[in-house]
Protein backbone atom coordinates (compact mmCIF):
# COMPACT_ATOMS: atom_id res chain seq x y z
CA UNK A 1 0.00 0.00 0.00
CA UNK A 2 3.08 2.56 0.68
CA UNK A 3 3.85 1.92 -3.04
CA UNK A 4 0.46 3.29 -4.35
CA UNK A 5 0.31 6.33 -1.88
CA UNK A 6 3.78 7.22 -2.92
CA UNK A 7 2.81 6.78 -6.71
CA UNK A 8 -0.41 9.46 -6.23
CA UNK A 9 2.42 11.54 -4.49
CA UNK A 10 4.59 11.56 -7.24
CA UNK A 11 1.54 12.00 -9.63
CA UNK A 12 0.24 15.31 -7.88
CA UNK A 13 3.29 16.93 -7.62
CA UNK A 14 4.11 16.25 -11.53
CA UNK A 15 0.52 17.21 -12.23
CA UNK A 16 0.80 20.49 -10.72
CA UNK A 17 3.78 21.74 -12.76
CA UNK A 18 1.86 20.83 -15.61
CA UNK A 19 -0.38 23.67 -17.93
CA UNK A 20 -4.10 23.97 -17.63
CA UNK A 21 -3.80 22.46 -21.29
CA UNK A 22 -1.74 19.35 -19.74
CA UNK A 23 -3.89 18.90 -17.28
CA UNK A 24 -6.83 18.74 -19.57
CA UNK A 25 -4.85 15.69 -21.71
CA UNK A 26 -3.77 13.73 -18.14
CA UNK A 27 -8.04 13.95 -17.28
CA UNK A 28 -9.04 12.60 -20.62
CA UNK A 29 -6.07 9.76 -21.02
CA UNK A 30 -7.58 9.06 -17.19
CA UNK A 31 -11.25 8.88 -18.29
CA UNK A 32 -9.80 6.67 -21.66
CA UNK A 33 -7.86 4.38 -18.80
CA UNK A 34 -11.68 3.79 -17.27
CA UNK A 35 -13.40 3.49 -20.55
CA UNK A 36 -10.78 0.91 -21.45
CA UNK A 37 -11.58 -1.36 -18.03
CA UNK A 38 -15.20 -1.26 -18.40
CA UNK A 39 -14.68 -2.31 -21.81
CA UNK A 40 -12.43 -4.78 -20.93
CA UNK A 41 -14.50 -6.12 -17.80
CA UNK A 42 -17.96 -5.18 -18.87
CA UNK A 43 -18.24 -3.92 -15.01
CA UNK A 44 -18.28 0.19 -14.31
CA UNK A 45 -17.26 0.26 -10.99
CA UNK A 46 -18.19 3.66 -10.59
CA UNK A 47 -21.57 2.74 -11.46
CA UNK A 48 -21.78 -0.31 -8.45
CA UNK A 49 -20.42 2.09 -6.31
CA UNK A 50 -23.30 4.19 -6.64
CA UNK A 51 -25.47 1.69 -6.71
CA UNK A 52 -24.89 0.28 -3.49
CA UNK A 53 -24.51 3.12 -1.62
CA UNK A 54 -28.30 4.04 -2.86
CA UNK A 55 -29.78 0.59 -1.96
CA UNK A 56 -27.95 0.12 1.48
CA UNK A 57 -30.66 3.29 2.13
CA UNK A 58 -33.22 0.85 1.41
CA UNK A 59 -31.28 -2.71 3.25
CA UNK A 60 -30.40 -0.96 6.00
CA UNK A 61 -33.80 0.05 7.36
CA UNK A 62 -34.92 -2.15 10.20
CA UNK A 63 -38.52 -1.77 9.15
CA UNK A 64 -37.73 -3.03 6.02
CA UNK A 65 -36.87 -6.65 7.01
CA UNK A 66 -40.20 -7.66 7.19
CA UNK A 67 -42.24 -7.45 3.58
CA UNK A 68 -45.89 -7.83 3.02
CA UNK A 69 -46.93 -9.56 -0.02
Amino acid sequence: MGTAINSKEIIMKDIEELTPELIQEVVDFIEFLKYKRVKRTGVDYNSLIIQQKSLSRIWDVESENTYEL
